[in-house]
């Protein structure tokens, strides 16, 4: 898969194509790779990766916005806890989590969507069930 997510499939959106592809890559180790475990992934030295990494990626350099796009596809920052308190990561290290992101597993990255507000997902259900102003898709 090239760096910007070009052999993906068409059902997976490029956002998660190019991350994958960047958290695969071994040469990108040292600043973004997968757990041990390959259910999540960490990303070290967030200055350093956003200024050296992010560009080759995507169209800006800015961590904040990395993260929301994280965020927005349902990407969770895991949170250590050890004998009832939080544990400090290693220097800069930041791991983020989704159950449909799996190193070996990139056939589960289509089941992974872009967050919809409430509204507009209550809308979509409306519309899906034919229930909205009594009005019935044509087939």
């Amino acid at each position: 898969m090239d760096p910007h997510g070009a052999g993906a499939s068409s059902n997976v959106p490029a956002f998660l194509a190019k991350l994958w592809t960047l958290v695969e890559d071994p040469e990108t180790d040292p600043l973004i790779c997968w757990s041990p475990e390959g259910n999540s992934f960490h990303v070290f030295d967030q200055g350093h990766f956003a200024k050296e990494v992010l560009p080759k990626y995507f169209k800006h350099n800015n961590m904040a916005s990395f993260v929301r796009q994280l965020n927005m596809y349902g990407f969770r920052k895991v949170v250590h806890i050890e004998q009832g308190g939080l544990v400090k990561p290693e220097k800069d290290d930041t791991e983020f989590q989704h159950p449909f992101f799996v190193r070996g597993q990139e056939n589960l990255l289509e089941n992974i969507k872009r967050k919809v507000n409430n509204l507009i997902q209550f809308l979509l259900s409306l519309v899906q069930s034919n229930r909205i102003l009594g009005v019935k898709r044509k087939m």
